[in-house]
């Protein structure tokens, strides 16, 4: 009975070979700063013996210290298609995004076979992005000092002038 219902489920369930998706990037490190812009690439190999399905590879940033990360703040486009890929071949996937927090970040692909349940990751990217200064107080004391006691004499000179002709 058990060697009936097993046939059965073979021939309704054929086990095929499935693709087997590896995903690579092309840095490990990267050091930024908030505003600049990054490219992150990888490559997606198809090392199964099967074609994959049409194929979905996201983009992930994760935040290492507390710091929240809203991933369409760093890019517009984080996931992207790829067509099915026959065995042994590659396509390469790129990235533009901005580091728009100060910190230290994981960025990553994950790639989603189509009609798979698995998925590959790539190796993370470690990305430090340094803070940045975008206005000196140097030189605002003086300009604090100066400023006021220049309007005060303007007053003072218009008054005088008023006060003397009248």
């Amino acid at each position: 009975m058990r060697l009936l219902l097993a046939a059965l489920v073979l021939a309704l369930f054929p086990a095929t070979a499935s693709a087997t998706v590896e995903v690579a990037v092309t840095q490990s490190r990267i050091d930024s700063t908030v505003g600049q812009y990054l490219n992150i690439t990888s490559t997606i190999t198809n090392s199964g013996a099967e074609p994959t399905g049409k194929l979905i590879a996201h983009l992930n940033v994760a935040s290492l210290n507390d710091v929240y990360v809203d991933l369409e703040d760093w890019t517009a486009a984080p996931t992207q298609s790829l067509p099915p890929l026959g065995p042994g071949e590659s396509a390469e996937v790129s990235w533009d995004i901005q580091a728009v927090n100060a910190g230290t970040f994981t960025v990553y692909a994950v790639v989603l076979p189509g009609g798979s349940a698995s998925l590959s990751a790539s190796p993370p990217i470690h990305v430090e992005v340094a803070g940045r200064r975008t206005l000196s107080a140097g030189g605002a004391l003086p300009i604090a000092l100066v400023v006021p006691l220049l309007l005060g004499v303007a007053v003072f000179a218009v008054r005088r002038r008023l006060h003397t002709t009248a």
